[in-house]
Order: structure tokens, then sequence, then C-alpha cells
């Protein structure tokens, strides 16, 4: 039986349901909503399974339960992790470093600046790097608040 759960209360009933159960939630790398909730109550328990999908980045709750965290914050409480956590790589719809390099090579009009605005520090500068190294672009990664004229 499958069942598409929209309410609030029918995630309740089904968190303390004890039939066996497939969760599918759309995480947003576990940071809030419902998942947290039913983690709350199946992260303890050794019988459950957190199969990841996708990209986690640094800091969110996904990463450190990939990286073998033994005890996570949920909700300000504590919980130690005993579920067997798994993760299902290659499902990302997010662009590798050699995808963008790739992009940037089909780009009819070449870039005055290039700006890298979204992911970690070291992945972030080795993108940057080889931009630079491949096309000889202005690349940058701009600091929070950091202004630029554009001509």
């Amino acid at each position: 039986m499958f069942s598409m759960i929209s309410e609030y209360q029918e995630t309740i009933e089904a968190i303390y349901d004890k039939q066996p159960k497939v969760v599918i939630a759309a995480s947003g790398m576990i940071t809030g909503g419902r998942v947290l909730s039913y983690l709350e109550r199946y992260i303890e328990l050794p019988e459950t399974t957190v199969i990841i999908i996708g990209y986690q980045a640094e800091g969110t709750l996904g990463r450190k339960l990939l990286e073998g965290d033994k005890e996570v914050k949920i909700y300000g409480k504590y919980y130690p992790v005993k579920a067997n956590i798994l993760e299902i790589e290659g499902l990302s719809a997010h662009g590798d470093q050699k995808d963008l390099v790739n992009w940037l090579s089909a780009l009819e009009n070449t870039p005055t600046k290039v700006f890298l605005v979204h992911g970690e520090k070291l992945p972030a500068d080795e993108l940057r790097i080889k931009i630079i190294e491949r096309y000889g672009f202005d690349c940058t990664i701009p600091l929070m608040g950091q202004e630029f004229e554009l001509k």
C-alpha cells in the first residue's frame, strides 16, 4: 500500500504507526521539514536504514550522517545514531567541476569575469584555478557582501 502524506497530523500518525514503512522525503540536506520528525523517532533504531541521495553540504545533518557522526542534534536534542546510513550517488542534478568547465567551452561570448558563488571553499577554489588555467578567464570567489562594478 502506498500513501501520500501531505498534512502534518498524518505525518505524526505515520511516525507512530508500528507497521514497517518506507518513507520518501524531500530532505533539503536534512536541514528542516518533516524528515526531521521521522529521524527524531527512528534514528536511534538499528533496524532503521536512512538512504541519502544527492549532495549534502558541509555542516548539514545529511553530511554529518554520511560522515558517520555517532550523535546528531535534532530540534535541539541529541540522538545517538544507530540507524544504518547509506548513500546513493549519481542522482544529483548539479553539475560537477568537469561539467562546469566543459560548459564554459561552449560559450559563444567569452565572459570578462566569472564569479563562483556556490559550493564549498576548497572545491570552489580548485574550480577557479581550473578555469583560469584552461581559459585564462578572470575568475573570482567573492566574499559575503563584497561588491563589484560590472562594465
